[in-house]
């Protein structure tokens, strides 16, 4: 049900002044869950307001048009009642007070690109945006120690292109979220890259927060005076608290030291691909001791063909007569066409050229009687380049030039520069898809279970999973990616055309049940939308001690 919601009269005329025009009716249970009335809602936007610019808040009129979730199923769909775009940090310490006054919880957002889980809408009805996408400088970039101090609106691409264009020698870490993904925001759900900086949380520190009681702390050293190595060692004295502030609701940081991996004077890439699904799992054996022993120290990625497929073309209807899911023949034509296995592994090696000369040796044994080793660098990928541009000058379209392509983009991605390439995955079963079109229009749910890094436990994964997306007509689209040398993460998505009801319901039914099963077969998501594989104890525990050091906290546990 929905009524209009006014403010008091003594506000009506202050709030048609600072946000433009009265109220129009919007959802009751948006403002209700946030604990707060509506008299409280418009008195914290005309301070907003009177503190950002009217130019720098949304009121229920107009935060779900910026905000809007795109194609996300509507069950996972929340409603904010405001958003609010702070410019420094002294704007979000003013934020914070006005909310913790006021009874409005926060959900704060770096640039709201959370691709296939939730984007940036709160975890709950009620709640007012903290978007933190102004807050873009790159504050200092060190390069005697490697490391950058940045804001949380600060891009992947906005960092590469700085350190190109200063000629600094220094590797940023890329992930395939796209270019304009926010580094900081990434860092805190824990995401992963690709170098061998890969595991991003553990190549960051010195985060300043602001509490929820308005107060602003430095972690590690930077809470002492004039510490030098705050920006170099990231644990300090006492509790190590950083993690704290990682998928969590206990604080809003607002500027962070990243570290930079120094370029090497040799950056090789490798790949291999099996032709059977089975042989995931002798991949995987023969992957570990690499990673045990820093053979190979980057986060290495192991797609499934339809994952690499994906960010190739759409799911092609016009050879199926619409029908789904992809036949199997169609899908061996498709493995043909774009010289694709069933299983692709992709990963860098880094260090001198004696380093990854060796290294490159210790891999091909490693895969010996399995598959061969692709090895590839600059030299090879240009000539790769101009050999694909000949044959496509002849009318001819060979794997040749979707090979050289596929590790044309890895091999960027190695080198720290963003690309949208791997993000067109999202875009697998829309039937109409424009060439501008944002990724939030995007018919995608992400399912990242965590497992350790061997075959046996890949192939239960498998298992468990294979059936459920058969069940409701989907393509399992897969990758894992090593992100420890002893874990690693699979990414299950879930692609749906967002114009077919029919797939919305079936993308929906299928993420809630392969979400349930993962964590009954003992592999659990490190990140998501819904708290399926809740330990009860342990999350009751995280909103107590929110509640026990900040009684009346702005902020919500955002897991």
């Amino acid at each position: 049900m929905t009524i209009p919601i006014m403010p008091s009269p003594s506000e009506q005329s202050a709030h048609t002044d600072i946000i433009g025009k009265p109220s129009q009716t919007f959802p009751l249970h948006c403002v209700q869950g946030s604990s707060s009335q509506p008299d409280r809602l418009w008195t914290a936007l005309r301070k907003w307001s009177e503190l950002l610019g009217p130019e720098n808040v949304d009121g229920p009129d107009t935060v779900v048009e910026r905000y809007n979730p795109g194609a996300l199923p509507k069950k996972y769909v929340t409603c904010p009642v405001a958003a609010v775009r702070p410019a420094n940090r002294d704007q979000v310490v003013g934020v914070v007070k006005i909310a913790r006054a006021s009874g409005i919880p926060l959900h704060a957002i770096s640039r709201g690109q959370n691709w296939g889980y939730g984007g940036p809408l709160p975890p709950r009805d009620g709640m007012a945006i903290v978007d933190l996408s102004r807050m873009n400088r790159i504050i200092e970039v060190n390069t005697e120690l490697a490391y950058a101090v940045i804001e949380p609106g600060v891009t992947q691409r906005q960092l590469f292109d700085y350190l190109k264009s200063h000629q600094i020698p220094l590797v940023p870490d890329a992930t395939g979220a796209g270019p304009e993904a926010s580094l900081v925001g990434n860092i805190l759900q824990r995401g992963f890259g690709h170098t061998p900086y890969g595991n991003r949380v553990l190549h960051a520190g010195n985060y300043e927060v602001i509490l929820p009681d308005g107060r602003v702390i430095e972690t590690g050293f930077g809470r002492y005076e004039n510490a030098r190595a705050k920006h170099v060692f990231p644990y300090g004295r006492g509790p190590w608290v950083d993690g704290l502030f990682t998928q969590s609701g206990l604080g809003i940081v607002t500027r962070m030291t990243v570290w930079l991996l120094p370029a090497p004077e040799s950056l090789i890439g490798f790949a291999l691909k099996v032709p059977d699904e089975h042989q995931i799992a002798q991949i995987v054996e023969r992957l570990r001791p690499l990673c045990l022993d820093g053979t190979v120290r980057s986060t290495v990625h192991i797609a499934n063909d339809l994952r690499v497929i994906s960010a190739k073309t759409s799911y092609p209807y016009w050879l199926t007569g619409g029908r789904t899911p992809l036949p199997d023949p169609v899908r061996q034509h498709l493995r043909r066409k774009f010289g694709v296995g069933a299983w692709n592994l992709m990963g860098g090696l880094y260090g001198s050229r004696g380093m990854t000369r060796q290294a490159a040796k210790e891999i091909r044994r490693a895969f010996r009687g399995l598959a061969p080793v692709f090895c590839f660098g600059k030299r090879l990928l240009s000539a790769g380049r101009w050999l694909a541009e000949m044959t496509e000058r002849l009318g001819v379209r060979t794997p040749l030039t979707e090979a050289v392509r596929s590790a044309d983009s890895v091999y960027r991605l190695l080198e720290g520069e963003p690309s949208d390439e791997h993000l067109r995955g999202v875009f697998w079963r829309h039937r109409a898809i424009p060439p501008d079109v944002h990724p939030k229009a995007a018919g995608a749910l992400w399912c990242s279970p965590v497992l350790p890094m061997r075959g046996e436990d890949v192939l239960a994964l498998l298992r468990t999973v294979t059936p459920i997306y058969e069940r409701y007509r989907l393509e399992p689209l897969i990758t894992f990616s090593a992100v420890t040398s002893r874990a690693l993460v699979g990414v299950f998505s879930i692609c749906y055309d967002p114009e077919d009801s029919v797939q919305v319901n079936q993308a929906e039914a299928c993420y809630e049940e392969l979400s349930s099963a993962i964590c009954r077969a003992g592999y659990y998501p490190y990140r998501g939308m819904i708290p399926h594989c809740s330990d009860p104890c342990f999350w009751d525990v995280s909103p107590e001690v929110l509640n026990t050091l900040f009684p009346q906290s702005a902020f919500c546990d955002s897991t």
